[in-house]
């Protein structure tokens, strides 16, 4: 079948087209190769002209050791348009000044080669920040003072002025598009000329006959339908072939062209309705797998398709034993910014985080929000060592601030915990990978840290203070927690007037558990005040009668520094006193040093308002601290508690600082409790010392309200101590 582009004057059109391209290509390197010489001897023309315009200043310059017009000679060559960069030295001292983005020591000069033109040198460096290499032209010239002109010249030094060959590039490039530009309208014109010669001489007497038998192309219904050159053959009633094929053709296609017409309006009714049914299905089918598989807030992956990523790559890792690492991440103190700022400010900002953590991580890396302010990363690893090193990305990336300009540009900032786990090292299945990168995100956030990589001995700690800390809240309800107490000798009344409340746990699978294992758990995970408040409760129905007894006896009760500069401390307990019928002056309140002076001003606020309702406030271990008694005197408490540690460690040197310090603490008025008092020889230096209190194992050990009643009631300790 006949078409345009396979006609013979198309063919003579490309052969005439590709001679004529063949010169133009050549015409035009020759005139671009003498147009770069032109414009380079026009550059080295007007290097040569800076010399003789600078040269005087230069000369002043040096002459006088003027450095400040020297750098404003500098600064003037190099707004010339050419100068890249000038440098000035001498034989003596070298380098004396520069001006240009490459002067610098760390450049490197790859080659040097001298040009044509006297005293210019070309060549090729790499600039300090490392970027692609550049070729300069060198013009070095002489700096000499001439006083007159019978005096010999005085050398000054050298001057270097630097010039850019992409400076000569850009000229050429604009006679470039010229010549090309010429070199089009030129082609153009050919092309134009010859098409219409050759298809006026050539191809107009053969499309005569093609163009009737392309009309009758079924493929093409406007041809069928209507065709000026089969017209054009019928009604030239020439007797011949062509004649009587397109006359019978004519009537068939008169037959058929309803039918057609039918049928296609048809076929594109359907055609346009699948189509339209079709996209609508896809976008949907688009939409609702994305849904499935992303998060609606950040766009991340979900927990379904980091699964599934997960498992692919576990797969990948078995098959070729490679190592790729699995990373909990949980923002730090996110829950007090969405308190403070609303919502909409916390997603906001959970948006933020996520795109910056994205960009941390490689495009092969995948990072997905899991739920709230939880995010999983999965990327491959060479070393377990590597993992803490994208970790550190992530981290680095949380850095600069959040600042929203639509929320009158609120600043935030946010710090995460990261804890990974390491296939094989650290589980060889997608299930344990998790759990084990959560137990070193919890680690992490429990030691203060940032990250956390999976210690198989530091998990099973972290396990035991997780149950513990779960339990801590159903303990109380199933009151497992009891009460110990551990009597507090007076050395004036001779007896027991004191007893300090301990608290006990005995858990259900682990034993009987210290304060010091479950204490510090209940001030981290909220539960403090509830175990406080038990902790009064209990001990004052406990030693009601004890306290209202004709020899009353003080309760003494530690208070959490996580609940003691709580506004409503005070009022608290005032309230369960009078429930519990218990004065409040039967009731000690042991605060260590630290909690008094983390916030003196609250604190000493918080004391008065104790003291005011009728409570006494002591200061627990003194000397473990601050150990200062500076800050007594601002705090208005009654007692202090020796650390044990000055009488278990006794010696000359322990005797006179406990001395002293209970001469100074009975100078402010205050009483001196001395715990760990583990003999008789203590005891009874303590005595001779003026000391008020004594407690420790040798007067009693901390024993069930019951057992110390007993004593109580009989004065046993009262005997014990005085035999």
């Amino acid at each position: 079948m006949f078409t345009w582009k396979n006609s013979i004057g198309l063919r003579l059109l490309r052969y005439v087209f590709g001679c004529y391209l063949v010169v133009a290509v050549i015409v035009t390197v020759t005139q671009l190769i003498f147009e770069y010489q032109h414009v380079k001897s026009n550059v080295f023309d007007q290097l040569y002209d800076l010399e003789k315009t600078f040269k005087d200043s230069l000369v002043t310059s040096l002459w006088s050791f003027d450095t400040t017009q020297l750098e404003a000679t500098l600064m003037g060559m190099k707004k010339i348009e050419i100068v890249s960069g000038v440098k000035i030295e001498n034989e003596e001292t070298g380098f004396i000044s520069s001006i240009g983005d490459f002067m610098s020591k760390e450049v490197e000069v790859v080659s040097s080669e001298k040009t044509e033109r006297q005293g210019i040198t070309k060549m090729s460096i790499i600039p300090a920040d490392g970027t692609n290499r550049q070729t300069l032209f060198e013009y070095r010239f002489p700096i000499e003072f001439l006083e007159d002109q019978n005096s010999p010249a005085v050398p000054l030094g050298y001057g270097h002025i630097y010039a850019n060959e992409d400076t000569i590039i850009d000229r050429v490039k604009y006679s470039f598009v010229l010549i090309i530009i010429n070199s089009v309208i030129k082609t153009a014109a050919l092309w134009l000329f010859f098409l219409f010669f050759v298809n006026r001489l050539v191809g107009r007497p053969l499309n005569t006959l093609t163009s009737a038998a392309i009309a009758l192309n079924p493929d093409k219904l406007e041809t069928l339908a209507s065709s000026e050159d089969l017209d054009a053959v019928i009604q030239s009633k020439h007797d011949d072939e062509l004649y009587l094929l397109a006359k019978n053709f004519n009537q068939m296609r008169q037959a058929i062209l309803e039918k057609i017409s039918i049928i296609e309006s048809q076929k594109n009714t359907l055609e346009k309705r699948v189509a339209e049914r079709t996209e609508s299905l896809t976008e949907a089918n688009e939409e609702l797998k994305h849904l499935a598989l992303h998060d609606t807030l950040t766009s991340l992956p979900n927990r379904n398709l980091f699964q599934d990523r997960l498992e692919l790559m576990l797969k990948f890792a078995q098959r070729n034993r490679t190592r790729f690492a699995v990373a909990s991440i949980d923002l730090a103190k996110f829950k007090a910014i969405n308190d403070s700022y609303g919502h909409q400010i916390g997603d906001l900002l959970l948006a933020e985080v996520a795109a910056r953590m994205s960009k941390a991580l490689r495009t092969s890396d995948t990072l997905a929000r899991i739920g709230g302010d939880e995010f999983s990363a999965l990327f491959p690893v060479m070393h377990v060592e590597d993992a803490e090193v994208i970790a550190r990305h992530i981290l680095k990336a949380l850095d600069e601030p959040f600042v929203f300009e639509e929320f009158d540009g609120i600043k935030l900032f946010a710090s995460a915990n990261i804890g990974t786990a390491i296939y094989p090292e650290h589980g060889e299945d997608g299930e344990t990978l998790i759990k084990n990168a959560d137990m070193a995100m919890y680690q992490a956030k429990h030691s203060g840290v940032s990250y956390g990589c999976y210690c198989e001995e530091e998990d099973s700690i972290l396990r035991r203070q997780l149950k513990l800390s779960q339990d801590i809240a159903p303990a109380i309800e199933d009151n497992q927690f009891f009460l110990v107490y551990q009597p507090i000798f007076e050395f004036e009344a001779d007896r027991v007037t004191k007893l300090e409340a301990l608290i006990r746990w005995q858990h259900p699978t682990l034993g009987l558990l210290s304060p010091m294992e479950f204490i510090p758990l209940s001030e981290r995970n909220g539960t403090i005040m509830a175990l406080s408040k038990w902790v009064l409760k209990t001990a004052c129905k406990q030693c009601r009668e004890y306290c209202q007894s004709d020899y009353p006896v003080a309760i003494s009760i530690n208070i959490s520094g996580r609940i003691f500069n709580q506004a409503e401390l005070p009022g608290l307990l005032e309230d369960i006193c009078i429930e519990s019928q218990v004065s409040p002056s039967s009731i000690n309140l042991e605060i260590t040093e630290t909690t008094a002076m983390g916030k003196p001003d609250q604190a000493i606020d918080i004391i008065n308002q104790l003291n005011d309702r009728g409570f006494t406030v002591s200061i627990d271990d003194f000397g473990a601290g601050y150990s200062s008694f500076s800050y007594l005197t601002m705090l208005p408490v009654k007692e202090l508690k020796l650390d044990k540690s000055f009488l278990l460690n006794m010696g000359e040197k322990s005797d006179k600082v406990i001395k002293s310090m209970l001469d100074l603490a009975h100078s402010l008025n205050l009483k001196v409790v001395a715990e760990g008092v583990e003999n008789k020889e203590v005891l009874d230096m303590l005595k001779e010392m003026k000391c008020d209190f004594a407690q420790g194992f040798y007067i009693a050990k901390p024993l069930p309200i019951e057992a110390v009643a007993l004593s109580l009631e009989a004065g046993g300790y009262a005997q014990s101590l005085s035999v």
